[in-house]
């Protein structure tokens, strides 16, 4: 006969073992790399003569590619001759299998041109498309990308951007930091393919004596027709919703390409009335035209504004919605049993203190070792689940909360870092950003507050305290142990 002493025994041990088989399950399901989202960004630029393009990725989404996987490289570490040679051995081979771009029905190589590390642990490659033009009444552009969709069990997904610019080197550069794109799009593994309508170049602005021609016209309005004409050159590439704002007057004929089903742009070109080969009245059309061009660009960059934020509202959303880590601190948080105002407290503390770094480190005000950063967090899941299985009570949670949230925001910063391509939308990507991690989180809390309630009424809450801080502190431990050490446990 079994006595009671005994039966408490084996009932405990029941527990315990059947936690470690569920902490077990969860941990073959979920991959413990919470932060490397497969995520990047591009850009590319038209040109004359090319096409100039950077892919933007983290060093752990570059890894997935077989043969740098394979080769045990260490891109961290390497240096920038080791760099080049691996984008000319491996990343070169895998760009030609991988993306097309094609122009008017012929395919053309897509070279890379260097392989670049950047400093907020994410690298760029540099590609270049030679021998092409955009010359003709209409060319058909299309991108055809398929990078890294078979390593990441097709979620894999790059953020492009499209800007028309002449300029090379720094010049590009900062193009691609400061001046707003011209067109979006997102490639996924169901939307692989980008189609842009291109048209040929546009007219070049009217000459003096074109000009002195028309008596009607005064000194101011040469000045700002030049003006309206340059920016009418430089702003030939326009969002495909700007193409209502662009209405045809006398002197001028508008020639607009047609909307693929894909396409988020289409490149407009302007050209002189036939009907009107002496150029009579050109300079006003011109004029008339630029004032439209820069209304159309007011209405695009707006629009493109809002798409842009509503883009890193989601992305903010599926990052917490996907970050384990985050979501086993959070869940560490309040299991312990708290009232309604101390949860409020804890998520006021954790909003605002990860808020504060996640500006700062995107900014790149503070900068922060990205191992450090992630080994933090993961101890602070670990000392969070420790002080529920050692204390019944605690006081002061929202002030461990607000510490340990602003680590955390270097991790939600990490995450974005790949993702913000150009400064010219750095603050906006951020806030929207940072308005989807608050609207995951709340989304977490408003379905964990009333299990957690239902679980009270039900049984003890010290049990479902005890088991879940055991099964999140495996959790953090395994994390711990493989941020310091560069390990993988556990394959995702």
């Amino acid at each position: 006969m079994i006595n009671e002493g005994n039966y408490v025994t084996i009932s405990l041990r029941k527990r315990f073992y059947l936690i470690l088989i569920t902490v077990f399950l969860l941990l073959t399901a979920v991959p413990v790399h919470a932060h490397n989202l497969p995520l990047g960004g591009s850009r590319w630029c038209l040109q004359k003569n090319g096409i100039v393009a950077t892919i933007d990725l983290n060093q752990t989404l570059l890894s997935e590619i077989n043969e740098v996987k394979e080769g045990h490289y260490d891109l961290a570490a390497s240096s920038d001759k080791q760099l080049q040679q691996i984008a000319t051995d491996i990343i070169q081979p895998y760009i030609s299998k991988k993306l097309s771009i094609t122009v008017n029905g012929k395919t053309y190589p897509v070279k890379v041109d260097k392989l670049v590390r950047n400093e907020n642990s994410t690298f760029t490659v540099w590609l270049s498309v030679d021998k092409i033009s955009f010359n003709r009444p209409d060319n058909s552009l299309k991108i055809d990308y398929k990078l890294l969709f078979e390593e990441t069990n097709n979620s894999h997904l790059n953020m492009a951007y499209l800007y028309k610019s002449d300029s090379t080197g720094a010049a590009l550069q900062k193009v691609f930091d400061f001046s707003p794109p011209a067109g979006q799009y997102n490639f996924a593994s169901d939307s692989p393919v980008w189609e842009i309508s291109v048209k040929g170049t546009v007219t070049e602005p009217a000459t003096a004596p074109a000009i002195a021609a028309n008596p009607s016209i005064g000194n101011s309005s040469l000045n700002q027709d030049r003006e309206n004409a340059a920016t009418q050159r430089v702003v030939s590439v326009l969002p495909a919703y700007c193409k209502r704002a662009l209405i045809p007057v006398k002197g001028d004929v508008v020639t607009q390409t047609k909307v693929s089903q894909n396409s988020s742009s289409v490149i407009y070109e302007t050209s002189q009335d036939k009907q009107n080969p002496d150029n009579k009245g050109a300079v006003s059309s011109n004029y008339q035209m630029g004032k439209q061009v820069s209304e159309g660009m007011e209405k695009g960059n707006t629009r493109s504004t809002w798409s842009n934020i509503g883009n890193f509202i989601i992305l903010g959303i599926e990052h917490i919605l996907t970050g384990y880590d985050h979501i086993a601190f959070l869940i560490g948080l309040i299991v312990i049993g708290l009232s309604f105002s101390e949860v409020l407290k804890i998520i006021t503390a954790f909003t605002i203190a990860h808020s504060i770094t996640l500006l700062l480190a995107a900014l790149q005000i503070v900068s922060l070792n990205s191992r450090f950063v992630e080994s933090v967090i993961a101890l602070s899941i670990c000392y969070i689940a420790l002080e529920n299985l050692l204390r019944k009570k605690v006081k002061y949670r929202w002030l461990i909360t607000f510490c340990f949230g602003l680590v955390h925001g270097f991790g939600f910063a990490s995450a974005l870092q790949e993702l913000i391509v150009g400064k010219s939308n750095l603050i906006v990507s951020v806030l929207s950003f940072n308005f989807g991690v608050e609207t995951g989180q709340l989304m977490i809390f408003f379905i964990l507050l009333p299990v957690m309630y239902l679980l009270k009424q039900k049984m003890e809450f010290r049990k479902v305290t005890v088991g879940a801080s055991m099964a999140i502190f495996i959790f953090g431990f395994t994390w711990l142990i493989e941020r310091l050490f560069d390990l993988k446990l556990i394959s995702s």
